[in-house]
Parts: C-alpha cells; sequence; structure tokens
C-alpha cells in the first residue's frame, strides 16, 4: 500500500535471465527424470514398472545453459527475423548434439559423465546417439514454446512515482 498522498505506478520488466536458466535447468532435470522412466519402462526387456527415473546435478547445468543459448537463437531467428520453426529445428538439434557431446567429454575428464550411449547403434564416442534424435525434436520444438512463454512473462513490481522520477534523472 503506498502512504497517503503519494502517487503508485507499476514497472513491467522480463523476468530476469538468471530465473530463465534456472526455470530450463529445472525443466530439463525433470524431462530426463521423466524419459529415462519411461524409455525403461518401454524398452527395456526386464521393464521399469516402478518407473524409477535418473539423472544427475551437472544435468541441471546442462540443459540450463543449452536451453538459455537456444532460447537466444530463437529470439534472433525467430522473434528479429522470422525464420519459421522447420527451419530452426535442425539448428537446435546440431546445438542439443555438440552440446551433449561437449559435456560429455569433460565430465568424462573428470570421471563425472552419467551417461554412455556406447551399447546403443548411431553413437559417437558413447557420449550422444541418434537413437533418441526423435525424442530431441519433440523437445527442440517444444524448447520454442517454452521459450516464447517464458520470454511473454513479466515481472511486474510496484513504486511510487516520485522515486521513478529521481531515478531517471
Amino acid at each position: 500500500m503506498a502512504p497517503k498522498g503519494k502517487e503508485v505506478g507499476f514497472v513491467s520488466r522480463p523476468l530476469p535471465a538468471w530465473l530463465r536458466f534456472y526455470l530450463y535447468g529445472m525443466h530439463g532435470l525433470l524431462d530426463e527424470i521423466v524419459f529415462t522412466a519411461l524409455f525403461d519402462f518401454i524398452f527395456t526387456p526386464e521393464g521399469n514398472s516402478s518407473l524409477k527415473g535418473y539423472s544427475t546435478i551437472f544435468s541441471f547445468f546442462i540443459y540450463g545453459s543449452c536451453s538459455f543459448f537456444v532460447e537466444r537463437v530463437y529470439v534472433f531467428l525467430h522473434l528479429r527475423h522470422g525464420i519459421r520453426w522447420y527451419f530452426r529445428l535442425p539448428l537446435y538439434l546440431l546445438i542439443l548434439y555438440t552440446w551433449e557431446f561437449i559435456f560429455g567429454l569433460v565430465l568424462r575428464q573428470f570421471d563425472a559423465c552419467s551417461w554412455d550411449y556406447s551399447h546403443y547403434p548411431l553413437n559417437v564416442m558413447g557420449l550422444v546417439t541418434l537413437v533418441y534424435a526423435p525424442a530431441w525434436t519433440l523437445l527442440c520444438v517444444y524448447q520454442d514454446i517454452l521459450s516464447h512463454f517464458l520470454l511473454s512473462l513479466r515481472v511486474t513490481t510496484e513504486v511510487h512515482k516520485e522515486d521513478l522520477l529521481h531515478k531517471l534523472d
């Protein structure tokens, strides 16, 4: 509530970058846990009736940074230049696979890489596999939706007009 006699206004700003990074990271971590649970349930011979999924804390940073970078690509290609999603999608996939490969390579040097795709066909050094390409493609399409949503959110704060005028000086 504003003190009597003071005019109140509102300032609306986009979500800060650190918050979008956090949301992308948490979303990616959840996606990975759900994906691994469902993938094992459907495709492993013994199944996964308990639907236990797994991930690592590193995934938060991998997904957060990759999604944040792809968001910047989305802003540049779509919002600034109007490039359609079906042209952006192959670039997103290339970024994603490159990101996973590089992070995996670095983590492997410290014996901290939690994934090994060497038992899958179409893998590169066990760090990436094209077997997951359909799932990655769907997530890349969803990335556009999520980026658009997070970029449209605003944080509105109350300010006293007198204080706002002093800040503008």
